[in-house]
């Protein structure tokens, strides 16, 4: 009895540096339906959550669907940080609804439904990341020859967010944006813009043109305009207060 006592007593010295801090209030706890932030979402890939800061984890909402003529197109994407699939549903798609996934640091992405037209087929995912604390987050687009099946084009970009010590505020907005721009959203939208040019469309190992990438599905570039324009919004309202006080 009295070693159980003594084993029992040792517990908290023993697991003291394997808590999980208290909250510091940098972040205010927050909750979310993913399907009511899905259902009014404006691209694929959008953080569910306002902070991607240096040390968050970030949840990232997609939801596809397939319709008549509809085409997602396909790419690999690579990230210095692990990312965490979760599937809150799924229909005729090749992945199944509660799967959990660790994605490998490069891997390949697409609608994944089994018949992009169909207009019953979708999946709504999560792709979760953890925002490095350290220098070198970074993150990389790659388009391969729809006939040689070669890399053609890799576009990489710097992802450091705010807090780490290489944080760029003006790599992907302005340095007085309220609301910033996300890494991931940017990248992707810069590398379709390449990926859709003459010479990204062109294989520069067996000189074949590729059709070119579907970016609307995506929507990338109408979330990169909008966060734009929100905070271009912002600073005029605050103008306007400042002259009219």
């Amino acid at each position: 009895m009295s070693q159980a006592i003594e084993a029992a007593a040792a517990i908290p010295e023993m697991t003291a540096g394997k808590r999980i801090p208290l909250p510091t209030g940098k972040r205010e706890p927050l909750k979310v339906s993913v399907y009511e932030r899905m259902a009014k979402a404006g691209a694929e890939l959008v953080p569910i959550f306002p902070y991607d800061d240096a040390g968050a984890m970030v949840p990232c909402g997609a939801l596809m669907y397939g319709e008549p003529g509809k085409d997602h197109g396909h790419f690999f994407h690579a990230n210095s940080v692990s990312e965490v699939t979760v599937i809150f549903g799924a229909n005729d798609a090749m992945l199944q609804t509660g799967q959990i996934m660790a994605l490998q640091k490069f891997h390949g992405v697409n609608s994944f439904l089994r018949d992009q037209e169909n207009p019953e087929a979708f999946v709504l995912v999560t792709v979760t990341q953890l925002q490095s604390e350290e220098a070198g987050q970074k993150e990389a687009m790659v388009a391969k020859c729809q006939s040689c099946k070669k890399e053609m084009l890799r576009h990489e970009y710097d992802a450091g967010p705010e807090g780490a010590p290489d944080f760029d505020p003006t790599r992907f907005g302005k340095a007085d944006d309220v609301y910033r721009q996300f890494s991931t959203m940017v990248g992707s939208h810069e590398f379709a813009a390449i990926r859709n040019s003459a010479a990204g469309r062109t294989c520069r190992n067996c000189g074949h043109v590729n059709t070119e990438f579907p970016a609307d599905p995506w929507g990338w570039g109408r979330v990169v305009e909008q966060t734009r324009v929100a905070n271009a919004a912002y600073h005029a309202l605050h103008k306007t207060a400042q002259e009219e006080g």
